[in-house]
């Protein structure tokens, strides 16, 4: 009974230990939720809670919103939503702050029409100022523009909103806690994930063999586990377990062969269709809080059917409500403060 005793002490002592080494913590996803709009079938949004619930974070960024009822309808009452809504776009982008955690201020960056080309329809870079237990935090929430056309023609567009985030930051932002998250739509290693990461517009595409020196990527290690946040749904639909696998073989490599090379198709070309475009990255200053990050494998992320959409005159509109919670899945990390 005394050995008993005596090794619940050490236990005790290393639970303290443990909670002294990194006391408190915060939970920070991204969350790209396809067209989310207040008509969901109860499905779907069924799914979607229980996402929301088993991620279990304190802050997480939105992207493919319709708007604030859209994530009202979704959210409990225990999140503050900050949106800038506007009745004509319908792939807004927000940030749900946990309480007690508070929502200062938000703001888009670069609103202005002439930058439509880096951030298209109006899907404006916002910025949200977080205090989480007596820190400020500066949210920067990005959806960058889709492949959708092929990365050749695309690619300009990523890279031009790279480097006007990385001005931004450099005026405005310097020596902040910054944390930039959201759908980029390239893998880490793509050039405009390479600018971000080194604070040059010069930076080229390919596996980056240094450190990074301007913003840290949370989830390049994720990359090189084979992980993806994009395209499980095609994989595990019809999924019966509680969880699914993460790592989809070549996922990184398919993506690096692809790189650059021009009149690629990607139903033929490409093999492996299941990529990381999600991710988080942070300033220097907050690389050594970065506890751990993951990629979320609740089946509920990923079973069901696909949902159909088209556009008309710029409306959006479901031809199919599906009961999948969405195509991509939530990234997240857990910072030390």
């Amino acid at each position: 009974m005394e050995k008993i005793k005596q090794l619940s002490h050490i236990f005790i002592l290393i639970l303290v230990f443990v909670s002294a080494a990194y006391g408190q913590t915060i939970k920070i996803a991204t969350y790209n939720i396809y067209f989310l709009d207040a008509g969901i079938s109860a499905e779907r949004k069924a799914n979607l809670q229980q996402v929301i619930k088993e991620l279990d974070a304190d802050i997480i960024a939105f992207e493919e919103i319709n708007n604030r009822a859209a994530l009202e309808n979704l959210l409990p009452d225990s999140y503050d939503i900050a949106i800038i809504d506007s009745p004509e776009e319908v792939q807004e982008v927000a940030l749900a702050v946990r309480k007690p955690l508070k929502i200062n201020e938000k703001r888009f960056v670069y609103a202005d029409e002439k930058y439509d080309n880096a951030f298209p329809r109006s899907r404006n870079l916002l910025q949200v100022e977080v205090e989480a237990n007596g820190t400020m935090y500066y949210f920067l929430v990005h959806h960058a523009k889709s492949r959708s056309g092929g990365r050749t023609e695309t690619d300009a567009r990523r890279q031009e909103a790279a480097k006007l985030i990385i001005e931004y930051i450099k005026n405005n932002l310097a020596d902040k806690n910054i944390v930039l998250l959201g759908d980029l739509n390239d893998n880490p290693d793509d050039k405009s994930l390479n600018m971000l990461e080194y604070g040059d517009s010069t930076a080229v595409g390919g596996i980056d063999t240094g450190e990074d020196t301007f913003l840290f990527d949370t989830t390049e290690n994720l990359l090189d586990k084979d992980y993806c946040s994009w395209g499980y749904n095609y994989f595990y639909k019809e999924t019966t377990l509680d969880t699914f696998a993460l790592t989809v073989l070549g996922a990184g490599r398919e993506n690096n062969k692809w790189r650059s090379i021009p009149n690629v198709d990607y139903y033929r070309d490409v093999k492996v269709k299941a990529i990381l475009f999600d991710q988080i990255l942070v300033s220097l200053n907050l690389k050594e809080k970065v506890v751990r990050t993951g990629v979320f494998n609740g089946a509920a992320a990923v079973r069901g059917q696909n949902s159909r959409i088209k556009f008309d005159n710029g409306k959006l509109i479901y031809t199919q409500r599906g009961s999948f919670a969405s195509d991509h899945v939530p990234v997240w990390l857990v910072l030390q403060q």
